[in-house]
């Protein structure tokens, strides 16, 4: 067999498993826009990456918004009900049950001492641990690809929402 025999056959039997292979590579997953727009909107926009006191101020933000009645602390009731805009994607992917068990699975991860609600320092413990974590490459700043892929709340909303 010459090589150019060799390499049509190896094209064929690629060519089934690269298709689907090469497809999946541009499709976006569940809640991936909302994640992009999500991570635009910390900081300035002026850089690809968002620094520790861009990602504290974001996160102060959204405490001061998940926060209703404005006593300080965040009741499970409270969690529950805010939403980045992933339930409409659950609802519509039929994933309602898998997104309710990863808010109640953070909101425990968050809620330190157990007492049934998140106040500003656990708040901004998880927050400085999520960072943390997220930056695989420990240079201080997160690109969009570790905030995707590291950052918990967008990470453990995304795997309820996929299907896999």
């Amino acid at each position: 067999m010459n090589s150019k025999s060799t390499l049509a056959l190896l094209l064929t039997l690629i060519a089934p498993v690269a298709a689907p292979l090469a497809a999946q590579s541009t499709e976006t997953s569940p809640g991936q826009e909302l994640s992009d727009l999500i991570f635009g909107s910390i900081g300035d926009g002026s850089t690809a990456e968002i620094d520790m006191g861009q990602f504290v101020d974001f996160g102060r933000s959204i405490f001061t918004s998940i926060d209703s009645n404005e006593d300080g602390a965040i009741a499970h009731g409270e969690f529950i009900e805010w939403d980045f805009g992933f339930e409409f994607i659950a609802d519509e992917k039929g994933r309602q049950q898998a997104f309710q068990a990863a808010r109640n699975i953070l909101f425990a991860n968050w809620d330190r001492n157990s007492d049934g609600t998140i106040d500003l320092r656990e708040y901004h413990r998880a927050m400085a641990w999520d960072y943390r974590r997220a930056d695989t490459n420990d240079d201080a700043f997160l690109s969009r690809e570790e905030f995707l892929r590291g950052y918990t709340v967008i990470k453990t909303y995304r795997a309820a929402l996929s299907e896999q």
